[in-house]
């Protein structure tokens, strides 16, 4: 299959289904072969890192073939033009062992400047508010407390949980059943929050980490009504900047910044 011919009017659902299916295909045979033998790495900081960077190609892939809705953005260009040039290299030679011309991904437009996430409801955008019970807000050590009682690959984490304001203020609410998973629940009690992240330069980004219930739980409720009926009334905005799109634009405008990856 070439897609040359389809590249200004996009792929197909089949041909989509048909390049998801070779990547993530890809995608795990790659990183079982690594995991089993390292020296086979191509990326100069070795095989945890290329198995990382082909995780972070893979993980929006799965659905991507579904008709997206209004101002919801591509998650297969959303790959692309996220990606730095190992990804980029590993996405074109894999799709060209299939027969698969990237042309679309090339001149695909670029996506809506990020914003930080509006944290009132205006007269345009606004929802009838839900679960206004399940706000509360952490400052930053509480936050990085409970990501560091969570996570596993904690040590990949730190770079961020460096970056945190240090007298944010930062917003936690459990996933609500219509949003995506981004991983799945558990072991035990792990589940997917939307959590509103205040970082060191004042910037407001949107992050979904996996955190404990139970510690969750233990906190004390600290935010007024009003603030959580106004929370609850905001509806999500596909064009918010979310954690890792903070760090890609932190990282390019601060070179010297490059510690760790998020």
């Amino acid at each position: 299959m070439r897609t040359h011919r389809r590249a200004r009017a996009g792929w197909s659902r089949d041909q989509r289904r048909a390049v998801i299916a070779v990547l993530l295909s890809a995608g795990m045979l790659q990183i079982r072969a690594l995991a089993s033998r390292p020296e086979r790495s191509r990326h100069p900081d070795g095989h945890l890192a290329e198995i990382r960077l082909i995780a972070d190609i893979c993980h929006n892939l799965p659905g991507a073939d579904r008709p997206r809705p209004i101002g919801e953005y591509d998650p297969l260009v959303w790959a692309w033009q996220t990606s730095d040039d190992f990804k980029r290299s590993w996405i074109r030679r894999h799709l060209a062992e299939a027969g698969i011309g990237v042309e679309f991904l090339e001149r695909a437009p670029l996506p809506p400047p990020a914003a930080s996430p509006e944290t009132r409801p205006t007269w345009k955008r606004w929802q009838l508010p839900r679960d206004p019970a399940a706000f509360l807000a952490v400052d930053s050590n509480t936050f990085a407390d409970l990501v560091r009682q969570a996570r596993e690959d904690v040590a990949a984490f730190e770079w961020f949980l460096d970056h945190l304001h240090p007298d944010g203020q930062h917003i936690l609410r459990p996933r609500r059943p219509a949003e995506t998973l981004l991983r799945a629940d558990g072991p035990g009690d792990l589940r997917q929050y939307r959590a509103l992240v205040t970082m060191n330069d004042g910037t407001l980004v949107v992050d979904h980490p996996r955190l404990r219930a139970a510690d969750v739980a233990a906190l004390p409720g600290n935010l007024p009504l009003l603030r959580r009926l106004q929370l609850a009334a905001v509806p999500p905005d596909r064009r918010e900047l979310d954690a890792g799109r903070w760090a890609s634009r932190h990282r390019e405008e601060n070179p010297k910044c490059r510690d760790q990856t998020y």
